[in-house]
């Protein structure tokens, strides 16, 4: 049923293959964050925490590590492989000089907006279709949806 456009249905049905989509972008999304990593030569933990970067913007050790989902004390290596790579810099916060803040580097954004403008603009052009009212509607859900998974993987975390 991939690809399939449901029309009508059970609320029961509908909400399976809403389910059913989810799943299939959530291992599209892996798929494409693990090409992506492999085209910088990074690994998956590395990839992220830049990703983070540069959705967020700079960051402090601690926020970049609770943004990723990754143990503090794992930070330390990651900052340095990405260092090492030219995609991030450690600089001073400017409002606090005691502060270290984390930044992705101007070739990681470069970079970033060569792999990610066509899938943007396709994402833009798709969305079009789309009323305001039904926008929020997806952006609420969407949020919803980072909120259910990040608490999903604190009980994974958890319980291991």
């Amino acid at each position: 049923m991939s690809g399939d456009t449901t029309q009508g249905g059970t609320q029961e049905q509908l909400v399976a293959g809403l389910i059913r989509a989810l799943t299939e972008l959530q291992t599209a999304s892996d798929q494409v964050d693990q090409a992506a990593g492999t085209a910088l030569g990074l690994n998956r933990t590395d990839a992220r925490c830049l990703s983070c970067l540069i959705t967020h913007g700079p960051m402090a050790a601690g926020d970049l590590a609770a943004a990723a989902g990754i143990a503090a004390t794992a930070l330390t290596f990651v900052i340095d492989r990405l260092t090492r790579a030219g995609y991030a810099q450690r600089r001073r916060d400017p409002a606090d000089r005691r502060r270290v803040l984390i930044t992705a580097s101007d070739e990681a954004r470069r970079l970033a907006e060569q792999m990610w403008s066509q899938t943007i603009a396709d994402t833009r052009h798709q969305l079009s279709k789309y009323t305001p009212q039904q926008l929020e509607l997806l952006t609420d859900f969407i949020t919803d949806q980072v909120r259910l998974q990040r608490r999903q993987a604190q009980r994974i975390t958890e319980d291991t």
